[in-house]
């Protein structure tokens, strides 16, 4: 489809109007018309802090939230799934449409990091000019996800305002992605029968990468994280620091866990934990034809630029490195510490070592498995001393090229003038097994927009791809319906 086309309204007769039908660009109009209102709501959001780690302005933003909500017309709950939760901000907007969706968002942060990295307050929401995007918005959270969370709820309520939303809508917006809180999982638990009834999950981001192109992802890899802990007591080791010296014939915790962890992998880093490969199930056809596709257009030196980094560990051709990075699971050490870490010397054997990991699953991978597997592999090996301290974790998620949502994407996508890269997954992890796994709802979304440096200072989205990302929400949430009705 063109991107000029007109399309009238394919929910006539099953949403609420008000007097004569709108069409999709009329939509899109009404956003530019509207856009300095709709950014200064969004910045408005920005601005309050949401630290998940520290908890700092997560109650100020979750009311906003249900104050924005009730802008809508939906009456906000907010649900915690014990005294320190953040809370899940919910809703359900009923507009007598014969689709329902799911619309996930997230608004919690990660801290802002050093200060003084910051060229722009943190929470300020400055809007600056930056070669080659032109005007950018400098702010916590701009890209991930606050700024994406902000504009969906500006599309969907010029989408109500305009008598023209073309589903019903269970909004949930979690305070505690950051931390893989317990909120959003058991929410989804308590309220399954009456969200399972749902046709589609929708989570929109800002997916278009630095060179425009917008990035569906149909897929997530889950991450198992957890700790391992080696302390000098259980063997008759040291209980407090004793001095180096005595190292010749006092056993160190700390060389016990590194010779333990690098077990765990072979020279080039690839898991070799007993049996953590038996249920890898590798790609499909469907994800092998996508491969082959994206192996085409995909340029390496771009994607290493962007990440700061001059080379893959691995050889190989552009459709086998892709394979490796998407259907094949990682163990990575996120941090490693004990003893003394400060500069200077100071010559001690420490009582107590911490290797923090993660490893990324894939299909048919499992949380519980993978952590016996890695247990069982230190006993066999004699590291009977070592422990593990497990974290809330992500199981992998999937849809089929082939769902509704996944087309309309695509179109959507399309629509807009942008022929988008279709990844069959994406070797990052998020809640979204909740849906797929069990609710039984597929999932989707991609919107325009552009932004950078999530987690770090200075991140930021472009200014003109969030009134774009707007307008591709809207345009997401037409399609479905309208690909959904070609179906039958």
């Amino acid at each position: 489809m063109s991107r000029r086309t007109v399309l009238t309204s394919i929910i006539k007769g099953h949403g609420h109007h008000r007097g004569v039908a709108m069409t999709l660009e009329d939509i899109h109009n009404k956003i530019d018309r509207d856009w300095s209102k709709h950014l200064d709501e969004t910045k408005r959001l920005l601005k309050i802090p949401s630290v998940s780690l520290t908890g700092e302005g997560i109650q100020d933003t979750a009311e906003r939230l249900g104050e924005m909500l009730e802008d809508i017309g939906v009456k906000p709950g907010f649900f915690k799934a014990t005294k320190k939760s953040h809370p899940l901000v919910t809703g359900y907007l009923d507009v007598g449409a014969k689709k329902t969706a799911l619309l996930y968002g997230m608004y919690d942060v990660q801290p802002i990091g050093d200060i003084n990295e910051w060229d722009f307050p943190p929470f300020g929401a400055t809007i600056v000019k930056k070669k080659p995007y032109g005007e950018i918005i400098v702010n916590r959270g701009a890209y991930n996800s606050k700024g994406p969370l902000g504009g969906m709820l500006m599309a969907i309520r010029t989408m109500v305002d305009c008598g023209e939303m073309p589903l019903n809508v269970h909004f949930m917006m979690e305070g505690e992605e950051e931390q893989g809180g317990l909120s959003f999982p058991n929410y989804v638990e308590k309220n399954k029968a009456k969200l399972s009834k749902a046709d589609v999950a929708l989570g929109f981001d800002y997916s278009e990468n630095a060179n425009g192109v917008p990035v569906i992802s149909l897929g997530l890899k889950g991450c198992v994280y957890f700790d391992l802990i080696c302390e000098g007591s259980i063997r008759g080791g040291p209980t407090s620091e004793v001095h180096s010296s005595d190292a010749v014939w006092i056993e160190s915790p700390v060389w016990r866990l590194v010779h333990a962890i690098s077990t765990l992998v072979d020279e080039n880093q690839k898991p070799v934990v007993d049996g953590l490969w038996d249920d890898v199930k590798g790609p499909n056809k469907d994800d092998l034809l996508l491969v082959k596709k994206l192996a085409k257009t995909f340029n390496t030196a771009s994607y290493l630029n962007e990440i700061s980094v001059k080379q893959f560990k691995n050889e190989g051709t552009k459709e086998q490195l892709l394979k490796q990075y998407l259907f094949e699971p990682s163990l990575n050490i996120d941090g490693l510490s004990a003893g003394f870490e400060e500069d200077g010397t100071k010559t001690v054997l420490p009582p107590r070592a911490k290797a923090k990991i993660d490893i990324r699953l894939v299909p048919n991978m499992t949380i519980e498995d993978t952590r016996r597997k890695v247990m069982e592999h230190l006993r066999r090996r004699g590291f009977t001393d070592i422990r593990m301290r497990n974290y809330i974790d992500y199981p992998w998620s999937k849809v089929s090229p082939h769902e509704d949502v996944s087309r309309a994407t695509i179109e959507a996508m399309r629509y807009h003038g942008k022929e988008p890269e279709v990844w069959p997954t994406s070797a990052g992890s998020a809640p979204f097994y909740l849906f797929d796994q069990v609710l039984g709802v597929p999932w989707g979304g991609a919107g325009l927009g552009h932004g950078g440096n999530a987690h770090s200072p200075n991140e930021f989205a472009v200014v003109k791809g969030m009134r774009d990302f707007e307008k591709s929400v809207c345009t997401v949430s037409w399609k479905f319906v309208e690909v959904s009705r070609k179906k039958k």
